[in-house]
């Protein structure tokens, strides 16, 4: 699966593009630099691209779209492969970033449900395959667009995300890392950790609910909070979070690696305006 899963998500893309199912949201890219006190914050900012308005807001609106599950059924011209016994591989039809794979649950669980060892075990096939960042989107306030249980993964190592130096800065020990400028807990991950997908899941299980439990998230069946969770090769990190928008952006998980994504230039002015630093604390809790 690891030896392949990577040519799997290339070849389903070119033939999903070839045939018009992908439909990639075309953006314009901005390097946007803070200094707060003696630290400065390094984000990347998308705009939509305004030679594609008109198409990208349509997929916008379509991608947040709750009246159709995407996932059940899934058009077969985006399944990439199993993973595993309970989960399968789409591509995410309206992409920002070229080969975004989508970690579903094969049958309907809640956006909102605690993840499982069978959900990190997913999570650790397509790193495996992939050195790339997973992350999840726990409950509406946390920017989840669809109910239906699923994880993500963008083929960015933690070298190229825009918070990069910070994020490195998590320890081998579950805490809060003082070089990020919003609330979150984390754990840098043990050497190789990716070897043996198996034990490796149960490691990462028992320190995500040592997280969810730093952070005060009760650990039933559904979590009483919203939050993110990333995840790569060298670390997990989890944010609370209040809300889901900040002046009416929304912010999903990449927000909190320094990606974020607005519609229009005018969202842009105004979130540099007021400070992406700034927005990240207003959302996270």
């Amino acid at each position: 699966m690891a030896n392949t899963l990577w040519q799997q998500i290339q070849a389903t893309r070119l033939a999903a593009l070839a045939n018009g199912v992908l439909q990639p949201i075309y953006t314009e890219v901005e390097i946007v630099s803070e200094t707060i006190g003696n630290d400065t914050f390094t984000y990347q900012l998308r705009t939509l691209s305004s030679l594609e308005q008109k198409d990208n807001e349509q997929r916008i609106k379509q991608a947040g779209s709750h009246r159709v599950n995407p996932f059940q059924p899934y058009d077969p011209q985006l399944f990439v492969s199993t993973i595993g016994n309970h989960h399968i591989g789409l591509l995410n039809k309206f992409n920002v970033i070229d080969n975004h794979l989508l970690i579903v649950t094969r049958e309907f669980e809640p956006q909102t449900n605690l993840l499982t060892v069978a959900d990190f075990s997913a999570a650790l096939t397509g790193l495996k395959a992939i050195n790339g960042l997973v992350f999840f989107n726990g409950g509406v306030k946390a920017g989840a667009s669809q109910p239906h249980k699923h994880l993500q993964l963008i083929p960015l190592s933690p070298q190229e995300l825009p918070l990069a130096q910070p994020l490195s800065c998590f320890l081998t020990e579950p805490q809060y890392n003082p070089k990020l400028p919003f609330r979150q807990v984390g754990i840098r991950l043990p050497n190789n950790l990716v070897d043996d997908t198996t034990l490796s899941a149960q490691w990462l299980h028992d320190a995500y609910l040592t997280l969810l439990d730093i952070l005060k998230i009760d650990q039933q069946h559904q979590a009483t909070k919203a939050y993110n969770l990333l995840l790569n090769r060298e670390w997990l990190m989890l944010v609370p979070r209040r809300t889901d928008s900040f002046a009416s952006i929304s912010f999903n998980a990449l927000a909190f690696c320094g990606a974020l994504l607005v519609k229009n230039s005018d969202q842009a002015q105004m979130l540099k305006a007021a400070g992406i630093t700034q927005a990240l604390r207003n959302v996270s809790e």
